[in-house]
């Protein structure tokens, strides 16, 4: 690990991981991170939730798409297909930026050999897994380290590059924007270099 890390002590260790999956993916140095073409890398068959809905009922296809919606991003099968390769589902009424970081989270549950949550059936309907909230944590950290690197975000930041413009360089979210820069411990250097820039 180099020497140049997020400010937080918190986000550092995050920063290797991530590193070792951009690594697998043959990302070069600045280059952007496409989840889909990691997840193979990983043992995950990727599907969105179109091509998995086919195997239900038209009323849990109306449930998981309607009221439930909001309420799932994505999430791998608990049974390994025949090759050893496991089964992620994204949902596909959520927006390609949320999407990207919700593989990320899967690919590094994998890549971490996270104890995979329970799995139950409620209500005969969908499935409701328990919470682990630092593996949970890891996940989310280590997978948006991934998709925006210390070393290149920490440049934009400390060119004055705002949030928005942010978003669309690396094709995420302003959330996970905001998220990175917090978490790493560079939010009164994103300020400072905003009034620099006003």
């Amino acid at each position: 690990m180099g020497s140049f890390e997020p400010f937080s002590k918190g986000a550092r260790p995050w920063e290797q991981h991530a590193t070792e999956l951009r690594q697998l993916a043959g990302v070069p140095d600045g280059g952007k991170l496409d989840p889909w073409q990691l997840a193979p890398k990983v043992g995950l068959l990727v599907l969105d939730g179109e091509q998995a809905f086919a195997h239900l009922s038209e009323e849990e296809r109306a449930h998981l798409c309607g009221p439930a919606q909001g309420s799932w991003s994505g999430g791998v099968l608990p049974e390994p297909l025949p090759d050893g390769r496991r089964v992620c589902i994204i949902n596909p009424r959520h927006n390609r930026q949320r999407n990207r970081i919700t593989l990320m989270e899967e690919i590094v549950h994998r890549h971490r050999n996270h104890r995979p949550t329970k799995i139950t059936l409620r209500e005969n309907l969908f499935q409701v897994r328990d919470f682990d909230e630092k593996q949970e944590k890891e996940a989310y950290g280590v997978g948006a380290a991934a998709l925006l690197p210390w070393s290149i975000f920490f440049r934009y930041l400390n060119q004055g590059t705002d949030v928005p413009h942010l978003a669309v360089l690396f094709d995420v979210s302003e959330d996970l924007i905001i998220y990175r820069i917090k978490i790493t411990g560079a939010y009164r250097l994103y300020l400072a270099r905003q009034r620099r820039t006003a």
